[in-house]
């Protein structure tokens, strides 16, 4: 049974009227259509109106898109629809930069950025960014603040998208972010229950683990998802992630082989979340053509599973039309409950009414409301979130400030897995080159041929090499294994292997961890993010007009002795 009146939903007598009302009025085909969040991206393959080929969905999320097309798309979409959608979009780096929002939005920092300050007030001004640019282009609905733990410096996709590793700090800032998309009519979303960043592998890739034991998970990710729903979350996101010792308190008796992850999880969904926990809002899956979803059972049976062990909304199909029949099959089936089927729409509709949209007109703003994107103020905000995060971890050498008149010559090296041509360099790495030569710096980009044992002497790469410097941006990003650094050149001649030779330092603008693989550089900052507003703050501090603000949410020195030394 939802409680309509109560958290997250607090809706009113005549909400409650339309969301009963509009229920009780549905075929079984529009109910089914209601569960299904589906995707949609900014690529001429792609037509929005295909979403509504079998079904009206419930939802649909963007991938990134300018905001002059996404608020004309969303404009089409909620013309289309009976229902007024939920439009969802991942804006966990402002209105723009990570893996969604808006292409032409403000991208303010990563979350582990904005964690770095030490103050929810960032996060807040964040937070406001998202759901004020992300409004203007019809959003209602972000798939944020991503609340995992960065417990596992291995894993590939935690990393700079969480707060950090501290559960304090983790719940802080994402009050903070809530709070400011709560004040904008867009609806929030923890994420990735039962909490990611344990493992060292992702779930994109297979069902991972959270191993914890019962009491520890309680202490950690535990605290944080109780006090978050307590506080009010509308939503949250269920993953393709196993929990043994949760799922085992709910039921003793379960066999390995039956333990399911958690978006198929009645222990964790049920057991957890509603009994456990008391959490009334709406639980989505996150994306099912992921891996952890796809191998965890037969994906005819996967679909209407997902909804009866506790899930409210599918996120994505594979294939539309077979997904749907995959869902109506199971209803005949009795796989999936008319109960299940009707306790799931229903939170559906209760978080549309507490968002308002049984009544908004328009349900989309003007295009006049994209003048917010990239203004001034928030571009402002963002150059003050970039100068306080930056982070010394160390510098043992006593390199800084820089200095042209002590270390003229400078050998840039670029280290990142994001796909560039050769001979080209990513635009913040050669922003990132002019402003140092705008210092007076004569900067060269490390050539594959010229360094000792190669066309040089270790005498000549001194005599022409006053101070090497890394600018490492090794990005977050789903469907990798690892996002440690693999050296390009034979022996490593790219690696920092004559720091004992030459000064060095080493910067890296996304992976807090990368001591793990250069312990011997003795300067060292993590910047978090790899944009405009963070390269510029990095020179600043370089140059000693700026201090450094930043305290790592993390152990950058990965438990490790030899990197802290």
């Amino acid at each position: 049974m939802v409680d309509l009146k109560a958290k997250p939903f607090y809706l009113d007598d005549e909400a409650c009227a339309w969301v009963r009302g509009t229920l009780a009025g549905m075929t079984d085909l529009e109910k089914i259509g209601q569960l299904f969040c589906e995707i949609l991206w900014d690529r001429p393959d792609s037509d929005p109106e295909d979403l509504f080929a079998n079904i009206t969905p419930g939802g649909v999320m963007y991938r990134p898109f300018s905001g002059a097309r996404m608020n004309e798309v969303s404009r089409l979409l909620q013309s289309k629809a009976k229902i007024p959608l939920l439009i969802a979009c991942n804006l966990e780096r402002g209105g723009s930069g990570g893996n969604g929002g808006l292409t032409d939005g403000t991208y303010v920092a990563s979350p582990m950025g904005a964690a770095a300050t030490g103050d929810p007030q960032q996060e807040y001004r964040l937070g406001l960014v998202a759901a004020r640019e992300g409004a203007a282009a019809g959003i209602n609905w972000t798939f944020e603040p991503i609340v995992d733990l960065d417990r596992n410096p291995e894993n590939p996709i935690t990393n700079v998208r969480t707060f950090g590793s501290d559960p304090d700090r983790v719940i802080a800032m994402a009050e903070a972010y809530m709070d400011a998309c709560r004040e904008n009519g867009v609806a929030t979303t923890i994420k990735h229950f039962p909490g990611d960043g344990v493992d060292y592998r992702d779930q994109h890739l297979m069902a991972s683990v959270n191993s914890l034991s019962a009491e520890d998970w309680y202490a950690s990710y535990g605290r944080v998802y109780q006090t978050l729903i307590d506080y009010g979350a509308p939503t949250l996101m269920s993953a393709h992630i196993l929990q043994p010792a949760l799922t085992r308190e709910v039921d003793p008796d379960i066999a390995d082989g039956d333990i399911l992850p958690g978006s198929l999880s009645r222990e964790l969904n049920q057991g957890i979340l509603r009994e456990k926990f008391g959490f009334n809002g709406l639980i989505v899956t996150d994306a099912t053509q992921m891996v952890g979803f796809t191998c965890s059972m037969p994906r005819s049976r996967a679909v209407p599973t997902a909804i009866e062990h506790g899930a409210d909304m599918f996120l994505f199909t594979v294939n539309q039309k077979e997904d749907v029949e995959y869902m109506k099959q199971g209803l005949r089936e009795g796989i999936l409950s008319r109960a299940r089927l009707d306790e799931a729409v229903t939170r559906i509709l209760a978080l549309k009414a507490s968002l308002g949209l049984h009544c908004k007109q328009p349900l989309v703003p003007p295009l006049s409301a994209l003048e917010v994107l990239g203004c001034e103020e928030h571009r402002a905000w963002a150059a003050e979130l970039a100068d306080k995060c930056v982070t010394l971890v160390k510098d043992r050498e006593k390199l800084l400030p820089l200095s042209p008149a002590k270390t003229p010559k400078v050998k840039l090296i670029a280290v990142t897995n994001e796909k560039v041509s050769p001979g080209e360099q990513l635009p913040e790495v050669e922003l990132f080159r002019q402003l140092l030569e705008r210092e007076g710096f004569q900067v060269d980009y490390f050539k594959d041929s010229a360094y000792p044992g190669a066309a040089l002497s270790l005498a000549d790469y001194r005599r022409e090499t006053d101070l090497l410097i890394y600018y490492a941006n090794m990005k977050v990003s789903s469907n990798q294994t690892t996002i440690r650094i693999t050296w390009d050149d034979f022996l490593g001649e790219d690696s920092p292997k004559y720091v004992c030779d030459i000064p060095t330092l080493f910067l890296s603008f996304s992976n807090p961890y990368h001591l793990t693989d250069v312990p011997m550089v003795r300067t060292y900052i993590n910047a978090y993010t790899s944009n405009e507003v963070t390269v510029r703050a990095v020179v600043e501090k370089l140059m000693g007009r700026s201090a450094f603000q930043g305290q790592s949410p993390v152990d950058p020195f990965c438990g490790l002795w030899d990197a802290a030394r």
